[in-house]
């Protein structure tokens, strides 16, 4: 092969990278979904992508949801229970409607579970909330392998 051909065969695979990057840098941006991975860490409302569960009522017992023994049960286990804690801490807001900030604390409170899986063991999941002009942050335990009525916390509100 000589020279020029070389040049010739580098430049078609030049222009075909390009053309390929071209496209994928064109496609619009996907909207807010129910589905896909779920990273833990720092979220704000709506600004993770998941759409929030419709909640439209405030809890009557003080202890739902700030006690282990007591814990939100948002359901969707192993495959989608990141996803459903993701849901409903999006649907609340400060008491007088502010945007809430929440980050994962860590996991505990080992309980056995009816799913077949490692140990068949599973645990709960502590978030901080806070939101502006709030002193302390407020602890919530999740249960992402029971599913139960979804309501607010006692001193939180909702979107509806």
């Amino acid at each position: 092969m000589n020279k020029k051909q070389q040049m010739i065969k580098g430049s078609l695979l030049m222009f075909g990278v390009l053309s390929l990057w071209s496209c994928e840098t064109a496609r619009p941006k996907t909207p807010p979904t129910y589905g896909g991975a779920v990273s833990q860490g720092l979220y704000e409302k709506g600004g993770s992508g998941v759409l929030p569960f419709l909640i439209q009522a405030i809890s009557q017992d003080a202890t739902y949801g700030f006690t282990a023994n007591n814990p939100v049960r948002v359901g969707g286990g192993r495959e989608a229970g990141l996803r459903n804690q993701q849901r409903y801490l999006n649907a609340l807001l400060g008491p007088r409607g502010e945007t809430l900030k929440y980050e994962h604390e860590g996991s505990c409170c080992a309980f056995k579970i009816a799913e077949v899986g490692i140990d068949n063991e599973g645990q709960l999941d502590v978030y901080s909330l806070t939101w502006k002009g709030q002193q302390q942050p407020l602890k919530l335990y999740l249960n992402m392998y029971e599913e139960g009525t979804l309501t607010a916390p006692v001193g939180l509100s909702t979107a509806r």
